[in-house]
């Protein structure tokens, strides 16, 4: 098990953490956890991992495109991606990045496939298969987000136990390929005609919608977002729907206020300054969006923080 508590580049000046990260990056479990206002790490290449960021936003660089983890998302990479990751903030944001040990991603997915009195037969010894996860950025849901909360909440109590982390990812696995499952039951529900189309069309919209999180303040429109996911503008407005059940402004628009309530909630910033941070040209739009979704206004918001509420998280919808 690797355990780094700095979200900066392991340097060669430091001789002993160097040679341990180079004995173990890709061969071992690795956490890597921190908060910082400004951080880069990487290039690496990357096992397949997972990564969570609370209060602020993490930059993902890879494939030649960046994606943007904050509050509302995990990301999941496959294994072989090279991946690069920066900080640029005004307050610490908190970062968590697993990247699990190829042999046992391959023993957890083939072990779930088998029945328990299989596993007594076998003695313990699966087939070998090769898991492909879906990748790209997904909702905080009730499955595989409460495992990494967990193991946030035991990283920041300054936890070192090798052998309680190792149960912990089998865990996180197991969760994973369970939220990956009911997933593609999803994908396979659309109706579309093959099975190799649906899928086809949910990885070139999950590109636009990766898009859309990363670049949710600036003007984004339908032909940007089309062009993200290589289809005309009425195919990807018809995708997009199906896929998400909203229109791709509508999208925009709650992630937006996603955004908008947790800067009122979290910092001093005017309301005019929140809707122009998040991308709202007026004030009234933010205050029309963020009461829809709270039925509250933005001033109220504040008072229920001053008076130790929150206005509650809230969640992208589903993909």
């Amino acid at each position: 098990m690797l355990l780094l508590h700095s979200l900066s580049d392991v340097s060669a000046n430091n001789v002993g953490l160097y040679e341990l990260f180079s004995a173990k990056w890709g061969r071992e479990n690795t956490i890597v956890w921190g908060r910082s206002r400004h951080a880069d790490f990487g290039p690496y290449p990357h096992t397949l991992s997972i990564r969570a960021v609370w209060n602020g936003t993490q930059h993902c660089h890879v494939n030649g495109r960046t994606i943007a983890v904050d509050d509302d998302n995990f990301l999941i990479l496959k294994g072989g991606r090279t991946c690069a990751t920066s900080i640029r903030a005004a307050h610490p944001v908190e970062s968590l990045t697993i990247c699990f040990r190829p042999d046992l991603v391959d023993l957890v997915h083939c072990e779930a496939q088998i029945a328990l009195e299989d596993a007594l037969d076998r003695g313990g010894v699966a087939p070998r298969a090769f898991p492909d996860f879906i990748e790209g950025l997904q909702p905080h849901e009730g499955s595989v987000s409460p495992v990494l909360r967990y193991i946030r909440a035991h990283l920041r109590r300054g936890l070192v136990d090798d052998a309680w982390y190792e149960e912990q990812l089998v865990f996180l696995l197991e969760r994973m390929r369970s939220h990956q499952t009911k997933l593609l039951k999803q994908i396979d529900r659309l109706a579309l005609i093959r099975r190799s189309t649906r899928r086809e069309a949910y990885r070139r919209i999950s590109l636009a919608t990766d898009f859309l999180h990363a670049h949710y303040a600036r003007d984004v429109d339908l032909t940007t977002l089309a062009g993200m996911a290589c289809l005309s503008k009425y195919h990807f407005l018809r995708l997009f729907t199906l896929i998400h059940g909203i229109t791709p402004l509508s999208y925009l628009q709650r992630k937006r206020a996603a955004v908008a309530i947790r800067l009122l909630e979290s910092t001093q910033m005017s309301i005019s300054e929140v809707a122009s941070s998040v991308g709202f040209a007026h004030e009234s739009t933010l205050l029309r969006h963020v009461r829809r979704r709270t039925t509250l206004s933005p001033r109220q918001i504040r008072t229920r923080v001053f008076s130790g509420q929150r206005a509650g998280a809230f969640a992208i919808p589903a993909r």
